[in-house]
């Protein structure tokens, strides 16, 4: 009996993590994340993976600077791109606004309404019309929204003296002398 057994309380070594996921773990460890969080992520993937947490304080650690820059150039990219930008923004106000404009003219400016008069047998259906305010409303808050995003509307500005009271302007005029 004088074989060497293995122990069974070592851990079993970790797999090398592939381009992709060291990205998404250095990402992760960018925006904060617990090594536990990390891994809940990592097991989402495909493949899952997971990541120790040595390997966590190691890239910590080496990877500050790197970190720091991933963090910027998402922060700069959310900033650059998508909503963030007004013409992108324009073009959704656009297209809902061409949507419920569509509605409005074409059939939808008047929609139909039911209601019960009476009770018993003297009970009676009436169908009614109604004008669809609604829509008309969220219509013209989007051509505001328009308006506003490329400059269309000047916001009013109102100015006070202390205490809310009205500004008081006080002109004075000063003579000039006359040229000789």
């Amino acid at each position: 009996m004088g074989q060497n057994k293995t122990m069974d309380t070592q851990k079993p070594k970790q797999k090398r993590l592939r381009k992709k996921q060291k990205e998404l773990a250095l990402q992760w460890i960018a925006e904060g994340l617990s090594t536990t969080e990390i891994n809940e992520r990592g097991s989402k993937e495909k493949p899952p993976f997971t990541i120790d947490r040595r390997r966590v304080d190691y890239y910590r650690r080496t990877r500050a600077l790197q970190l720091k820059t991933i963090l910027a150039i998402d922060e700069n990219n959310a900033l650059s791109s998508g909503l963030a930008l007004k013409e992108n923004r324009v073009a959704l106000l656009q297209k809902l606004a061409a949507l419920l404009s569509n509605d409005v003219l074409n059939g939808f400016l008047w929609t139909e309404d039911t209601k019960g008069v009476g009770a018993g047998d003297n009970a009676e259906i009436i169908d009614y019309d109604v004008f669809n305010s609604a829509e008309i409303i969220q219509l013209r808050g989007l051509l505001e929204d328009i308006a506003k995003e490329v400059g269309g509307r000047a916001a009013i500005q109102k100015f006070t003296g202390d205490d809310e009271k009205p500004l008081i302007v006080e002109v004075r005029y000063v003579e000039t002398p006359k040229p000789d």
